[in-house]
């Protein structure tokens, strides 16, 4: 869709086939999380002293687990990490910490398991003999081009990392780490252990420091554990704690894909952001089925532009069968009908300045009823925020 300062922002529709709820968001380069109600108006607010968030979710109970990263005064540059560490935070209602952990490869995404023990994805170093192995990427006479102009690389650039950034030197590949709810290590995954450099090979257009860059993990109701890997548009359900690999699945049907989960009948749905996809780059929403491997339902927009995020992005199945979509770069949120149709779109207001750009990026959002685990007897009132609320533009539907 793109961004244009003089689009409407807010709610821009909403119909009665709609779910209704309220929307989690976490704009990028703010220090705040939002949750907003069915006409996108802001009714409550997390922030965290000295903390940047980049993506959350809300536990049962209403805790907030968050990850982001320091909150830093001076001028972050393009490209570059804020601060030596991610943080990932469990807050209350309140915004009180009661969780903290930190970790300088932590990255991306995370999930609370119902023992009370996290998974997170961690960056690692590849042992160097496997490392020489790795194929794919930018082919070095064109990567020395790209990289030796400072300008190109600049542009390059601008804009990513909502992540968090390696901070590790070397060539780097994903660990699953399980944490116990004091920080202590239970068990550890090694992605390298289960890819081949000869079958899984990066992406011909990105920068051969990654391998893999997972960027989704979530825990399935049998045990096993779904992983998103972005540099080799491949998306895996591995047994947990074994890792054995379950079921593999990806390219050429992906490309660069994010947020990964499973739908109530088992498929996988995903956003497959098409970042380069053969001839030309296009953005879909994808549910695959992992025992046929086929394409059971999806989501191209119409004008087939109108979705377009190259590197973020997230989409959520809800419980009347309509499906929440996240186009991160642009900051829209939109939810769609089983047939693809609108019934409800809110615009990202909130214009933060990331890492040298002004921009508008959501990684993910999610959508909750006052009725659930997460906010039942929670005060939703728009009128606590009025200020905030006016002032943002965000009263245009009351």
């Amino acid at each position: 869709m793109g961004w244009s300062p003089f689009r409407p922002v807010g709610l821009t529709y909403r119909d009665s086939r709609s779910f209704g709820g309220y929307t989690l968001i976490t704009p990028i380069g703010g220090n705040s999380v939002f949750l907003l109600d069915d006409l996108g108006r802001v009714v409550h607010r997390w922030q965290a002293q000295g903390f940047q968030p980049g993506y959350g979710y809300l536990l049962p109970g209403g805790n907030l687990l968050v990850r982001g990263q320091p909150l830093v005064e001076t001028e972050v540059g393009v490209g570059q990490p804020a601060g030596r560490t991610d943080i990932l935070l469990e807050l209350d209602w309140e915004s009180n910490v009661i969780w903290r952990w930190e970790h300088e490869g932590f990255h991306h995404d995370m999930h609370r398991l119902p023992n009370g023990n996290t998974l997170i994805i961690i960056w690692e170093v590849l042992p160097t003999e496997l490392a020489e192995k790795i194929k794919g990427g930018l082919n070095p006479k064109l990567l020395e081009q790209v990289t030796g102009d400072d300008e190109l690389m600049e542009f390059i650039l601008l804009g990513m990392g909502v992540g968090g950034r390696p901070r590790i030197k070397g060539i780097l590949s994903d660990a699953i780490l399980e944490i116990d709810p004091h920080g202590r290590p239970v068990h550890i995954w090694h992605a390298y252990d289960h890819l081949d450099p000869d079958v899984d090979t990066v992406c011909p257009l990105c920068f051969p420091g990654e391998w893999s860059h997972a960027n989704a993990i979530e825990a399935t109701p049998d045990g096993g554990v779904l992983l998103s890997f972005r540099e080799l548009s491949t998306i895996m359900k591995i047994s947990w704690p074994e890792g054995k690999v379950l079921w593999k699945w990806g390219r050429p049907n992906i490309s660069h894909q994010h947020n990964t989960t499973l739908t109530p009948e088992g498929n996988v749905l995903l956003f497959d952001n098409g970042t380069h996809h053969p001839i030309q780059g296009k953005s879909r929403i994808v549910e695959v089925d992992m025992n046929s491997n086929k394409i059971v339902w999806q989501y191209v927009p119409s004008p087939v532009f109108s979705l377009l995020s190259g590197h973020i992005g997230g989409r959520e199945r809800l419980a009347n069968g309509n499906t929440l979509i996240c186009e991160g770069e642009s900051g829209r949120i939109f939810e769609i009908t089983p047939e693809g149709e609108y019934c409800w779109e809110w615009n990202n207001p909130f214009v933060y300045n990331f890492k040298g750009i002004k921009n508008v990026q959501i990684f993910r959002a999610h959508r909750y009823t006052a009725e659930g685990h997460q906010l039942q007897g929670r005060r939703l009132d728009y009128h606590t925020y009025e200020d905030l609320n006016r002032k943002l533009g965000l009263l245009n539907s009351d």
